[in-house]
């Protein structure tokens, strides 16, 4: 049976989710809530509250492409109604609303996910080796151009309660997801000064992760070039990954393998269909879960602490 998705906001996100879903065996959108009486959903329904989305029983899963600042309780509500929730990123605003959002789904016996797409293009060989060793390092680079006015075209993203940042919460995340996948919890992060946009709103975050397993990574990420590069280098003394623009390839064991670059909107149906299953099953999702967001939210919540230079 084809899980009934309800979409909370319309913006970007929102219809990336409808997108995702257009077509998708496993999972249909049913209904779209947005604040904006102009906001054009095209051929889906307008959901008239967010009561009676929770009520609609077509609805099985709620997709919340709303600011991070204020979505957990959201999120509470959604679970409560009997709702599985999948989470835009960056997911929570802290490791302790999402302590709270994880607890809430177990209650629940609903699965609780993130739109971290990004983890489907990690291939089962890596998962299945272990990066976490002392002697193992990484060197992450994000450069993603975003002009000022981008912070001031919607209210919410140059607010940093609601928004949980700028460049780093919400491009940078996706690549530091992958790195704490594979290297596991952070220990410590340390900071060079960030550059913003206006206050809370990073353009530069770049730092040093120490994470419990004893790795590092070293990582830079930029709204103020035009050139644009997403690569992640993972190196083991006799293993190594990179992801560079979406392409995978790793050196594992005398092996050496690529995958190609498969298209973002094809990795979000994939998180879908896992949310899908998870729905159905009542088990957690096997990679977009949202407990697997507690690293980078780590990394983010000290991005947001640190202290800045005037861009």
């Amino acid at each position: 049976m084809s899980l009934g998705v309800g979409i909370v906001g319309f913006g970007v996100a929102g219809r990336q989710h409808a997108a995702a879903l257009d077509g998708l065996a496993e999972a249909h959108a049913v209904a779209v809530l947005d604040q904006d009486p102009a906001a054009d959903t095209g051929t889906l329904d307008r959901a008239e509250s967010w009561r009676g989305m929770l009520a609609d029983p077509r609805i099985g899963l709620v997709a919340l492409c709303v600011p991070p600042g204020g979505r957990a309780q959201l999120a509470l509500e959604a679970l409560a109604a009997g709702k599985a929730v999948l989470l835009e990123k960056p997911p929570t605003v802290s490791v302790e609303e999402l302590d709270v959002l994880t607890r809430a789904a177990a209650r629940a016996g609903r699965p609780i996910g993130v739109m971290l797409q990004h983890r489907m293009r990690l291939p089962d060989v890596a998962l299945a080796t272990s990066w976490a060793d002392p002697a193992v390092t990484a060197v992450l680079e994000v450069s993603r151009f975003r002009p000022p006015a981008h912070y001031r075209r919607a209210g919410w993203r140059s607010d940093p309660v609601s928004s949980f940042g700028g460049i780093a919460a919400h491009l940078g995340v996706h690549y530091l997801d992958l790195a704490c996948q594979l290297m596991g919890r952070p220990e410590a992060v340390r900071l060079a000064p960030a550059r913003e946009v206006t206050p809370g709103i990073d353009t530069r975050a770049t730092g040093l992760v120490e994470f419990h397993t004893g790795a590092t990574l070293a990582f830079t990420i930029t709204a103020e070039s035009a050139l644009r590069t997403e690569r992640l280098q993972v190196l083991g003394p006799d293993r190594g990954l990179c992801i560079a623009d979406g392409t995978v390839s790793t050196q594992i064991g005398g092996d050496e393998q690529t995958w190609p670059t498969e298209p973002t909107a094809a990795l979000r149906r994939e998180v879908y269909r896992e949310m899908a299953e998870a729905a159905a099953t009542g088990e957690r999702p096997r990679r977009c879960h949202l407990d697997g967001a507690r690293g980078v939210t780590e990394i983010l919540a000290a991005v947001a602490r640190q202290p800045v230079v005037t861009a």
